[in-house]
Parts: structure tokens; C-alpha cells; sequence
């Protein structure tokens, strides 16, 4: 793991935090089954014994699944942190619906995506919320002090987006899982073109939203 990234696992999903400057960035939220555990990670980071308190700047999601959104409102509520993310998934998070801007029937969904999705309970109760910002590919994120920009990545769903440090990591949500047998895609043609997008980037590490970060060599050999 870089210097500067934390990997927080929040009931299974993969949250990272950034340091940014003056303060910190968030990658995903989790479950809310996980809450409380999450709230501890974060209120040690930004307080460390000896140190000025650091604030919780942006919290970015990769996409609008409740996995990766669930503690947002919890978030934004009581670390007043803004929320960022692409417009096309945003109604997932507004009406709580992860089929909304999707497939009635996606092109690919594992058996065991399928055994999860109803285990974790893909359509469960959620706290809705409206995003703060919108964020579109190719933004730079410098604005919020980190040497970052955005890079949409459809295919998982419509509003699927990576962000790739000037250090080569890229922080690439459900678009590529490190994960045996665990896979859905909404739309292929879309997830092609994302995988050839990649392939034109300068990257080093893939952060996945589920399972363990992997270097370039592992994604060339998978998608090559």
C-alpha cells in the first residue's frame, strides 16, 4: 500500500482513504451494517495524538450501489464532508434504486454475485441522499489538494467512475473485482470500452472496490 492510502474493509467493501492536503478524501463508504466500525477508523485518522485535527474534505463513490454508498448521509451529517459522484448513477442514491439507469437483465452476473446480492440484500433499506457535486471524466481533483483526476469508467453501471493518482493508482470500484467468481456487468460494450481506456493510461496499482489491490501486470495478463 502506498504512503498516503489507507485500505478500509467496511463489511467487505474496500473504502480508501487519501491524504489530501489539509485534510483527507474518502473512496467509498461501505455498509451501514459497518458504521460504527468505519466512524472509529476515520475519527483516529483525522485526530492523531500530537497533531493538528484534519477534516474529512470529499468523500468520492466510484458508483451508486448502497455498498459503496450506505454510510454516505451518516458522513456528510457528522463529519460535514461533500459528496461527489457521476451524474448518471445519482438517482441510485435520490430514490435508493440500484436498477435505476441499469439492464433489466445485465450481460454478465456471476452465481456468486448473485448469492451475495441476495445475502447483503442488493435493494435494502437505504438513507437517501442528494450528491453535493458532480463530478465528470477528466476532472482534476487538485481543487480538493489531491493529485488525482476522474476517469468514467461505465460498465459496472452507467455512472462508474476511477480515480487515477499522478502516481499511477488507480482507485477503480466494481469495474474490475480481484475476486475468484465474483462478477456483474450491467452493459459489456461499455465495459470493453472502459478495459481499452485503461489500457491507454499510465497506471501502476488498481485499488478494486472488492478483494485485494493488484499491480498492471495482473491486469495486462487478465485483459491483454
Amino acid at each position: 500500500m502506498s504512503k498516503g492510502i489507507e485500505k478500509i474493509d467496511v463489511g467487505g467493501v474496500n473504502c480508501y482513504l487519501l491524504e489530501a492536503e489539509d485534510g483527507f478524501v474518502l473512496i467509498d463508504t461501505g455498509f451501514p451494517a459497518k458504521r460504527m466500525f468505519l466512524d472509529e477508523v476515520l475519527k483516529k485518522a483525522l485526530n492523531k495524538p500530537g497533531e493538528v485535527p484534519k477534516k474529512l474534505k470529499l468523500i468520492i463513490l466510484t458508483h451508486g450501489d448502497s455498498d459503496h454508498a450506505g454510510n454516505c448521509k451518516f458522513l456528510r451529517e457528522n463529519y460535514g464532508a461533500k459528496i461527489a459522484m457521476h451524474f448518471e448513477d445519482s438517482m441510485m442514491v435520490e430514490e435508493g434504486n440500484m436498477s435505476w439507469n441499469r439492464k433489466s437483465k445485465p450481460d454478465r452476473m456471476s452465481f456468486t454475485f448473485r448469492l451475495a446480492t441476495h445475502a447483503f440484500g442488493k435493494n435494502s433499506d437505504f438513507e437517501t441522499f442528494k450528491p453535493d457535486i458532480y463530478i465528470v471524466d477528466g476532472q482534476n481533483l487538485a481543487e480538493v489538494g489531491l493529485s488525482a483526476k476522474v476517469i468514467h469508467l461505465p460498465g459496472h453501471s452507467k455512472g462508474s467512475i476511477g480515480v487515477l493518482t499522478n502516481g499511477g493508482e488507480l482507485f477503480c470500484g466494481d469495474l474490475i473485482y480481484n475476486f475468484a467468481g465474483f462478477s456483474y456487468i450491467d452493459n459489456l460494450d461499455d465495459f470493453n470500452e472502459s478495459i481499452n481506456k485503461l489500457k491507454k493510461l499510465d497506471i501502476n496499482t488498481f485499488y478494486p472496490g472488492h478483494g485485494k489491490p493488484f499491480a498492471i501486470g495482473y491486469f495486462n495478463k487478465k485483459f491483454m
